[in-house]
């Protein structure tokens, strides 16, 4: 009777025995296939990788070395843009706009149709006009009244690129021409404007430094106009080799450089759109002879953004008065407040010494010695009309030597709108005294007071793009 009982036992043992078995050999399987499939994924990631490792260099990485900033081209490129603009480069590598080991491209192209009267003969304050009837080329002019002039003018075309060498080393430069396609003078080929390489890293340390050819860092010589530039800035904006050192932090920023000595208040350069002089001169060329100093405190007040700023360039054009030739210094007050969509700017800049007199050829004195002085005052509304963006400015600017008569003084308005992304278009009307081809200083004695009483009306339709 204990048979059955054994024998059922042994059969439940046997079935156990064999159902333990057969999972454990459907799970070998399972494990296989999965092992199977893992395999198959691993040989092609590696064959992905294999791919990319025998695929030429130039292929790979390209997005992440170079780009296009339209923003940082028209914080550098502008008419509106003064000194300093080493900053946009530091403050752009801080905010990660131009990582370690990249490369940014930009640029931008200026085309106007001009408009221009003078009530003296042949006298004209636009470049464009003064270099297409000028005295100085055409020895029968005076049988010619020209009076008016209007043309087409490829105005400005610039080009820049800035590298983030490392961590604290950004490179600049940029290359430009004006009056591209004239065949007049005061028209250039492309050349190396600017060409300077910043050291800083202001997101660890506030110190800074810059060496290369650049704006001098003197003052401010901010614009609100799109194509005219205030008298401040043809008179007095230093440009020229160049090398100092800047600390900026909680909204101070100063500077101290050095430029090479001589005489380079002849030496012609285009800053924004019209030519004008590089305005240094030392009296002793031989060697690192001129210096500046720049200061200006940006805060918040009440809801108003304002900065002042002070600075001092040893070194200004013209020579101090005196024999033999004197370096003659200059100082610069400015300031810019900015409220809703309002801005509002003022400078005023003025040699340390007396000038030297000019005379005419009959023995007059057109120009008494005297501290040359410049001030100018502008102010721009920010609104968008049928939703695109747009801005409406008025300025003037003023400066004379001494108490002469003839002081040359200058009246802007424009209005200028944005129809497409970094597209900007508009009209700006310019009335003014005492300008002959957009410089002050481009006066022979025989025209002095001809030239200083030269009134002109300027009418430009300002097309500017950036890149």
């Amino acid at each position: 009777m204990k048979l059955k009982p054994i024998v059922a036992s042994l059969c439940l043992i046997g079935m156990a025995t064999a159902g333990t078995a057969l999972a454990a050999s459907n799970n070998t399987a399972s494990a296989s296939a999965q092992l199977k499939s893992l395999q198959s994924q691993l040989n092609q990631l590696q064959m992905k990788v294999n791919n990319i490792n025998n695929a030429p260099a130039r292929m790979t990485g390209v997005s992440n070395v170079l780009s296009l900033n339209a923003n940082l081209s028209q914080q550098m490129l502008s008419n509106q843009s003064g000194v300093g603009r080493e900053m946009n480069l530091l403050k752009a590598r801080q905010m990660g706009s131009l990582p370690n080991q990249s490369l940014t491209l930009g640029g931008t192209v200026q085309a106007d149709a001009i408009a221009q009267h003078t009530d003296s003969t042949g006298y004209f304050s636009n470049p464009q006009a003064n270099n297409t009837f000028n005295r100085a080329v055409d020895n029968n002019f005076l049988n010619v009244p020209n009076q008016s002039y209007s043309g087409l003018a490829l105005s400005a075309a610039k080009l820049d690129s800035a590298v983030a060498l490392n961590t604290w080393a950004t490179g600049y430069i940029q290359l430009g021409a004006y009056n591209i396609g004239q065949s007049t003078i005061g028209s250039t080929n492309a050349s190396i404007q600017d060409a300077y390489l910043v050291f800083g890293n202001l997101a660890q340390n506030p110190v800074y430094g810059f060496a290369g050819r650049k704006e001098i860092d003197f003052g401010s010589f901010a614009n609100v106009q799109p194509y005219a530039q205030p008298l401040t800035r043809i008179y007095f904006m230093p440009t020229g080799n160049t090398a100092g050192i800047g600390y900026n932090q909680s909204g101070l920023n100063v500077t101290a450089s050095v430029m090479n000595g001589g005489n380079t208040t002849a030496n012609i350069e285009n800053v924004g759109s019209i030519v004008q002089y590089q305005n240094l001169y030392t009296a002793n060329g031989n060697g690192i002879n001129n210096w500046a100093f720049n200061s200006s405190y940006t805060a918040t007040t009440q809801g108003i953004n304002w900065t002042a700023g002070a600075g001092y360039l040893a070194g200004s054009q013209p020579q101090a008065t005196g024999t033999p030739a004197r370096t003659g210094g200059a100082w610069d007050l400015n300031g810019k407040a900015s409220v809703s969509n309002f801005d509002l700017l003022a400078e005023y800049v003025s040699t340390v010494h007396s000038a030297p007199a000019e005379l005419t050829t009959f023995g007059d004195t057109a120009f008494p010695a005297g501290l040359l002085k410049a001030w100018s005052v502008g102010g721009d509304y920010n609104f968008p009309v049928m939703g695109y963006k747009s801005i409406a400015a008025l300025s003037y600017s003023r400066a004379g030597q001494g108490s002469s008569s003839y002081t040359a003084f200058q009246y802007v308005a424009s209005y200028r709108v944005q129809p497409i992304s970094n597209v900007w278009t508009g009209l700006e009307y310019t009335y003014s005294r005492g300008l002959l081809g957009g410089s002050l200083n481009n006066t022979t004695p025989d025209t002095i007071a001809t030239q200083s009483n030269a009134i002109n009306d300027t009418l430009v339709l300002d097309v500017t793009a950036y890149f």
